[in-house]
């Protein structure tokens, strides 16, 4: 069983935004949630819990938390009506200086259908996703919603990773 011996865990002066989560390894899952809830440096959330076994179960010893948006809420709807653009940009850059520190990271999508609760959560995803080296591999958890979302990992059984066509999804997102 992975120990949370957290030595990653970036947020702003007041906690009210975090940006990032996790225990760094050679053998590093990434995982792009919607945006953070109650999980700090000491205590897991549920859905922590559920995504360090998902990435143990796929061969992972530990596992980085990033999301679209950093803003804490443990309901999406309670995210800010607009996006901070200074918070938006302080998530990419520490996002970025993570991941380009490991070689063919591996990003697992996880946010479900709430990413349509705000207009600029998808505007988020795409600057992200261009921030990333060409070199990433993307995951997701069993099918697609109905919707076409990766699955949210705290909803689904344990099962081995599927492979994510990002620049299909982008399309399809985006029209």
């Amino acid at each position: 069983m992975m120990n949370y011996n957290v030595d990653i865990y970036e947020t702003d002066d007041k906690n009210l935004y975090r940006f990032a989560l996790g225990i760094s390894s050679n053998k590093n899952l990434f995982v792009f949630g919607l945006n953070p809830s109650t999980a700090d440096n000491k205590d897991p959330d549920q859905t922590i819990k559920k995504i360090m076994g998902f990435a143990e179960k796929n061969g992972y010893d530990s596992f980085v938390m990033l999301n679209l948006y950093p803003q804490r809420a443990t309901n999406p709807n309670e995210l800010d009506k607009f996006p901070n653009e200074n918070i938006i940009r302080e998530n990419e850059r520490i996002i970025l200086n993570l991941v380009s520190k490991q070689k063919n990271p591996n990003i697992l999508l996880a946010w479900g259908d709430n990413i349509f609760v705000r207009d600029y959560l998808i505007d988020c995803l795409i600057k992200i996703y261009q921030l990333m080296p060409s070199q990433v591999n993307w995951w997701r958890i069993g099918d697609l919603t109905k919707k076409g979302q990766p699955r949210h990992p705290s909803r689904i059984a344990y099962q081995d990773f599927q492979k994510m066509d990002m620049d299909a999804y982008l399309r399809n997102v985006v029209d």
